[in-house]
C-alpha cells in the first residue's frame, strides 16, 4: 500500500459526500442524466485521487451515488460510469498505474467486463493520439 499524499483522501471523501448531498437536496427531479454529470463532474477528482495514491472506493461511491438518486440509477450502471472517467495508465507514472489498476479491480471482482471496456478505450485513444483512426483499421 502506498502512502496516501497531502491527505488527499480526506478531501475526496468529503467531495464526494458534497456530491451525494447535492443530489439528495436537488429541487427538481433526479434523473439519470443529472447522476451522471455528477460522475463526469468527479472526473478530475478520480484523477487528483490517483496521482496521490488514493485507492478509492469505486463500489461505496457508486451505492452512495444510487442511494442519493433515490436508487434511479443502478450502482452498476455508476461503476462503469466512474470507471469510463478514469485516466489510461499510459498518461500515469508507475505509482499511479499501480492505484489505478486496484480501483480498477474493484469492479472487475464485482461485475466483470471492466479491463475489457478499458482495453478498447485505450486503444481507440492510444490511436487518436498517434493520429490513427479506429475506423481505418482493416482496411486498405
Amino acid at each position: 500500500m502506498l502512502p496516501v499524499r497531502d491527505r488527499y483522501d480526506e478531501v475526496f471523501n468529503v467531495e464526494v459526500e458534497g456530491w451525494c448531498y447535492g443530489i439528495t437536496t436537488y429541487p427538481g427531479e433526479v434523473f439519470p442524466a443529472l447522476v451522471h454529470s455528477v460522475v463526469k463532474e468527479l472526473g478530475p477528482s478520480f484523477r487528483t485521487a490517483i496521482d496521490c495514491n488514493v485507492v478509492f472506493d469505486v463500489l461505496d461511491i457508486s451505492t452512495k451515488l444510487s442511494r442519493a438518486a433515490k436508487y434511479l440509477v443502478d450502482e452498476r450502471e455508476i461503476a462503469f460510469s466512474i470507471l469510463s472517467q478514469l485516466p489510461s495508465p499510459h498518461l500515469l507514472g508507475e505509482e499511479a498505474q499501480f492505484v489505478l489498476a486496484q480501483i480498477i479491480d474493484q469492479i472487475e471482482q464485482a461485475y466483470g467486463g471492466a479491463l475489457t471496456r478499458l482495453e478498447r478505450k485505450w486503444t481507440l485513444e492510444k490511436r487518436r493520439a498517434s493520429g490513427g483512426s479506429a475506423s481505418s483499421e482493416g482496411q486498405m
